[in-house]
């Protein structure tokens, strides 16, 4: 039986790749939120929430948030919340989803789910508050 050889090929990545590597790092480190983003975002949220500001609040969100949810319909909203259940006492993250951050948060008077996504600025994209 003849012995069949295979011409050796050296493959070298091109010189570029450890940029291309460390650019796409980079990048994406730079425009993602942290966890300590979100921290700071639910802990400004907790302030603000039992400080009754909901302006506050609207401030942080993203442009087409703010289209999406008038600041007076989240005032009711929050103040209603605020009646009910009392205020934030803490919070905690629950769940990661690719774009999404559940926190279960903890009121004088219920546990409630808020639904956070921030954008690369940090702003408040998506925000939803949900029974437990």
């Amino acid at each position: 039986m003849k012995k069949t050889t295979f011409p050796l090929i050296k493959l070298t990545p091109p010189r570029n790749m450890k940029k291309l590597i460390f650019t796409l790092f980079l990048s994406t480190s730079i425009f993602s939120q942290t966890e300590e983003d979100y921290k700071n975002t639910l802990d400004f949220i907790s302030k603000a929430f039992n400080e009754q500001k909901s302006e506050a609040i609207f401030q942080k969100f993203s442009t087409s948030l703010q289209q999406n949810l008038q600041a007076e319909e989240l005032k009711k909203k929050l103040d209603s919340l605020h009646k009910d259940k009392g205020k934030m006492s803490s919070f905690e993250l629950i769940l990661k989803e690719e774009d999404l951050k559940n926190f279960l948060v903890e009121f004088e008077n219920a546990s409630m789910l808020i639904l956070i996504n921030l954008s690369p600025e940090g702003k408040i994209k998506k925000f939803e508050i949900k029974d437990y």
